[in-house]
């Protein structure tokens, strides 16, 4: 489209400016001559309007008001051919156009209105004959891009090459990430250039706060339908990539669910990891909250920062459990996806030979010793603030609780007892007799005669230094590693 700075340039036209040629950069998408007192009702946004000034009001303050009106309209400029007994265009007119960057105009009143008009009519259909050209060369380019198999970015940039913009995709909801940057603009941000004074953004349809921003390249940004028909195609690309991610999705969570119950070898698995864009350090982690909150896991494979892989998730309560690389900037990140005070456990790295049932509960162990520390990341052997207390591996607190509380395990399943729940009881009442009792809804010579009965079939006394050691060593181990005791004894 033509704009007023190019009319203005037109010699045959003698337009001359009379204020705000600050906004000669206008585009005119068409032009209206009217000499109604009420231009502003008749014309829509980008019009030129042309009068020879019979409906301008004569005073300062009617004419600056009738000018702030017409500009409010979001016409591009205004052209004034005066006719005889037209009123005078006043400075207050003038001053508001200036002071908004407005373009007034001035001609000849022998002008006639009709060329001035097909001017930018020829400009409007030549421009809109381009358009279409350019919408084809766009989808020929688009469609090229995906038979050659390249990557988003790729498709990207090659939309850059044909616009001359610079262009990303931003999600404002997630405080103006990128999804994916153009070549473009990639070079213009490593550059510190700062376009955004200069750039464009429409929406993407049917993505949320997902947007297009186009800023300038080899050409400036002036095109707004052009842009919209690349948001069109770009929002094709993001649904594709929304449902073939869902779909990873679904299938991870299956073959995850085979990991952990054994059904499925690591082994068996290990190429489609490659498939997910986990082709190094690979590892199981587990996120939760200190208080067991839900976690906000629905949508976590969609989010920009794991747009480089497919990891194996699966939920189960409150927490999620997952095979993900090893970057553990990574899954700090997912952290604040997931919930407030979200924290991550991750196990050793895996192995083609590797137990995942094993590697998650090392990661359910690393994420509570998370919480107890207040870190974020916990890796499973790497806690340099452990005194040793508890047992480091998984096996070890296997073992201890095996020893230390089987028999009573075993005594509680067989003759549908409480002897581990009193004694876990006890121990957290500091040897409170009667709280203890009163917690456990018995009397008090009842709670005496369990413990009395947990020494006769461990050989540890609850009530000793030693035995409530032993005792609180083997509870705290098992309520870490998230062991199920009645699992622990055959």
């Amino acid at each position: 489209m033509i704009s007023v700075d190019q009319l203005a340039a037109i010699p045959s036209l003698g337009l001359q400016y009379l204020a705000g040629e600050s906004g000669g950069a206008r585009l005119v998408t068409w032009a209206h001559a009217c000499d109604l007192p009420d231009p502003w009702l008749w014309f829509e946004h980008g019009d030129l309007v042309m009068t020879t000034g019979g409906g301008l009001p004569r005073g300062d303050t009617e004419q600056s008001e009738w000018m702030a009106h017409l500009i409010d309209s979001q016409v591009s400029a205004l052209v004034i051919a005066r006719g005889p007994g037209t009123p005078d265009v006043t400075p207050a007119l003038l001053e508001v156009a200036e002071s908004r960057g407005f373009p007034v105009l001035s001609a000849s009143f022998d002008l006639q209105f009709v060329a001035l008009a097909r001017t930018v009519i020829e400009s409007a259909v030549e421009s809109e004959r381009q358009r279409l050209s350019s919408i084809t060369r766009l989808y020929d380019v688009y469609w090229q891009a995906l038979h050659a198999r390249g990557t988003f970015g790729d498709r990207i940039s090659a939309l850059e090459g044909t616009t001359g913009w610079a262009l990303e995709v931003r999600d404002h909801g997630a405080g103006g990430e990128v999804i994916v940057s153009g070549r473009l603009a990639l070079h213009q941000r490593s550059g510190h250039a700062d376009p955004a004074a200069d750039r464009v953004e429409i929406p993407i349809p049917g993505a949320g706060e997902v947007v297009l921003s186009a800023s300038p390249g080899r050409v400036p940004v002036n095109d707004r339908p052009l842009l919209q028909h690349l948001g069109g195609l770009i929002a094709l690309e993001l649904e594709h990539d929304a449902a073939q991610r869902d779909r990873l999705r679904a299938s991870g969570a299956d073959l995850l669910v085979g990991l952990l119950d054994e059904t499925i070898t690591f082994a068996a698995v290990w190429p489609e990891l490659r498939h997910r864009g986990m082709t190094n350090g690979v590892v199981v982690a587990c996120w939760s909250t200190p208080n067991a909150d839900p976690l906000h896991h629905e949508t976590i494979h969609r989010q920009v920062c794991l747009q480089q892989y497919a990891p194996l998730l699966l939920p189960r309560a409150a927490l999620l459990i997952a095979v993900v690389p090893r970057d553990l900037d990574l899954l700090a990140t997912i952290n604040t996806k997931l919930a407030p005070d979200c924290a991550v456990g991750v196990s050793s790295a895996l192995t083609a030979n590797s137990s995942v049932a094993e590697a998650a509960r090392q990661a359910q162990l690393a994420v509570a010793r998370a919480h107890e520390q207040d870190q974020t990341v916990n890796v499973y052997g790497e806690d340099i603030d452990d005194v040793g207390f508890l047992p480091r591996s998984m096996e070890d607190t296997r073992r201890l609780v095996r020893t230390t509380l089987g028999p009573l395990i075993a005594h509680d399943k067989s003759n549908e007892g409480e002897l581990v729940t009193s004694v876990r009881v006890f121990l957290r009442n500091d040897g409170a007799w009667q709280k203890s009792a009163d917690e456990l809804k018995i009397h008090r010579q009842t709670l005496v005669y369990r413990l009395r009965r947990v020494e006769q079939l461990t050989g540890l006394k609850p009530t000793s230094t030693e035995g409530s050691a032993m005792f609180w060593l083997a509870l705290s181990g098992a309520e870490r590693a998230k062991l199920d005791l009645d699992e622990l004894i055959d």
